[in-house]
């Protein structure tokens, strides 16, 4: 979308000193292949070269500058370890920090890693800068191949981009299907119309380098270059990926592209100004809900924006809960960076509440935190013989490559901990007291950190992670009963709780409850939904009549002000417990 005074292309870095100086700094990034990653050996592949200037923030040069492959940093926090980077001339390494000697010890630091997010381009770097990366882990795709199409069909592109991840669903969209106008709710809960998937899968949000928080993304996109620069990582990568799925059906047009995201990354991606979102009282730029034109992309359709902080992945999520006939009244949580929360009555009432949650349940930001995959410790278990560590494939065995613990294996340690008398409701460590929990739970060792209770395959639980989980129970359980509130409902009279994304498919509901994130009995009338947002999206691009009715619906949402309310700070307090 190009708008009066934008050139429609994007800067290389998203920071100004890289862009008004004229030469600068080469900085030159070479990816390590992933199986000597930390090592000192030689990378295969050339590196890629750009540039930047004293002043401009390393990771960002980096990752923002597109010399190096996304990966979803901490926002600075200097905790995952995930921008480390290695000097190839030693003499300009700077000096070791202590959060580097903590993450990254004495054997990576003496042969020139650093943490990025910790550092500034200088000029005691030189003229040319060498570093090396290590090769992003590969994320899990699911590709079906695009068969051979008939003639009356064309393809629409579904799109649910979240700040860490962005999945997408390539649709066989039969032509010539009725379009009714529907005028209320009734007909906007119509069941939907069968559709054949060309294609589908996820890749990394290539924005993931500017942090993993919306406000770290806020904060590159309040500069105008930096905007545009997002803007075009987002576009380009979807551009690259059409071109990639549509080379075997040349003849088939492209007619939509529906991208569902949250009010922030919707206007980051449309290269709008977002100060409105900045900083209170926070403000919209437009409500969505309507159709544009970017160029290099089909004509795109942006679900409704019902709030500043809750987006069209929710709007989404709702219309393709809806269609499938959820029973009302009905509530769709999704937690991730951003807890949103939206309510339907049993009147068709649509009430809406968001809190900031931060990354820790993407698995960013905890000392051992990961987002799920291979590697990751997605589960915790009790077994006779102490705790049992489980992947998304079953139990690990013995001398597994075991490289952190996801969101899930987090929240299922937290509960076997209070459950065994290891943890307090205040986050505590406790000393065990019988055998099992001895077995369970060691002793809680001293790091530079703090406290931290060793794990199976060398990971820990930091008491300071403990204090994070527990700060995101608390403002999500908060925002929850205050929207009941404010609604006039009880938690008992929600009939369907529809709990989006992976926390919903791999999290027990009991294991919530158990945490406090749920009132107690809530996790019976828990349904996990998987990607409402992708199937909301994918609803809107085969049955493009749904979006004004979904819009004019939304227009009458009421927002609940969860922070406004004259007890928040007591609320929040009360709510800083577990199992509360």
């Amino acid at each position: 979308m190009q708008e009066q005074g934008q050139t429609g292309k994007a800067p290389r870095l998203a920071l100004p000193g890289a862009l008004r100086q004229c030469g600068g700094m080469k900085l030159c990034v070479h990816e390590l292949p992933r199986t000597t990653a930390g090592q000192d050996e030689i990378p295969a592949a050339p590196p890629r070269c750009g540039h930047a200037a004293p002043g401009d923030d390393l990771a960002r040069a980096v990752w923002l500058g597109g010399l190096a492959a996304p990966v979803p940093l901490c926002s600075g926090l200097g905790r995952c370890g995930r921008c480390r980077v290695r000097f190839h001339d030693l003499s300009v390494a700077p000096e070791p920090l202590p959060e580097e000697e903590e993450i990254l010890g004495p054997d990576l630091l003496a042969r020139g890693w650093r943490l990025a997010c910790r550092r500034q381009i200088t000029d005691a770097m030189g003229p040319e800068l060498h570093l090396d990366v290590p090769a992003p882990e590969k994320m899990t795709v699911t590709t079906t191949a695009a068969p051979s199409l008939p003639a009356q069909e064309h393809l629409a592109l579904a799109v649910d981009l979240g700040t860490t991840s962005l999945y997408w669903r390539l649709l066989a969209v039969p032509d010539g299907r009725e379009e009714p106008a529907p005028d209320d709710l009734s007909q906007l809960c119509r069941p939907p119309l069968p559709v054949s998937v060309a294609a589908e899968g996820h890749d990394l949000n290539p924005q993931a380098g500017a942090g993993a928080d919306i406000m770290s993304r806020l904060a590159v996109a309040s500069m105008p270059e930096g905007r545009a620069r997002l803007a075009q990582l987002v576009r380009d990568h979807l551009a690259a990926l059409l071109r990639q799925q549509t080379a075997s059906l040349p003849d088939i047009p492209v007619e939509r592209l529906v991208l569902a995201a949250n009010t922030a990354m919707t206007d980051i991606f449309l290269d709008r100004d977002i100060s409105g979102l900045c900083a209170a009282p926070y403000r919209r730029s437009h409500a969505g809900g309507c159709g544009l034109s970017v160029e290099g992309l089909p004509p795109l359709l942006i679900p409704p924006l019902p709030a500043p902080f809750v987006g069209g992945d929710i709007s989404a999520g709702l219309l393709r809960l809806l269609a499938d006939g959820l029973p009302r009244p009905l509530l769709l949580a999704d937690l991730g960076t951003n807890g949103e929360l939206a309510l339907v009555d049993a009147q068709g009432r649509l009430w809406l509440a968001s809190v900031p949650l931060g990354p820790a349940l993407e698995g960013i930001g905890p000392q051992c935190g990961r987002m799920a995959g291979p590697g990751s410790i997605t589960h915790f278990e009790v077994s006779p013989l102490g705790l049992s560590c489980h992947s998304v494939d079953g139990p690990l065995a013995a001398g597994a490559d075991v490289q952190g613990i996801s969101a899930t294996g987090y929240l299922s340690l937290l509960a076997l901990l209070l459950r065994l008398g290891c943890l307090d409701a205040d986050g505590h460590f406790r000393t065990p007291t019988s055998p099992l929990a001895r077995r369970v739970a060691p002793p809680p060792r001293q790091s530079r950190t703090g406290l931290c209770l060793p794990l199976p395959y060398g990971q820990w639980l930091a008491a300071a992670d403990v204090e994070e989980l527990l700060k995101v129970k608390a403002a999500f359980s908060q925002a929850l009963e205050a929207l009941l509130r404010a609604a006039g409902l009880a938690a008992s009279d929600v009939a369907c709780l529809a709990l989006a994304g992976a926390l919903g498919e791999h999290c027990p509901p009991a294991c919530l409850e158990e945490l406090g994130f749920l009132p107690s009995g809530m996790g019976r009338r828990v349904r996990a939904v998987g990607n409402s947002s992708l199937d909301g999206a994918a609803l809107l691009a085969a049955e493009p009549w749904r979006l004004p009715a979904l819009a004019r619906w939304c227009a009458t949402a009421t927002l609940v002000p969860v922070a406004e309310d004259p007890g928040f700070h007591a609320d929040y307090l009360r709510h800083m417990r577990f199992g509360v």
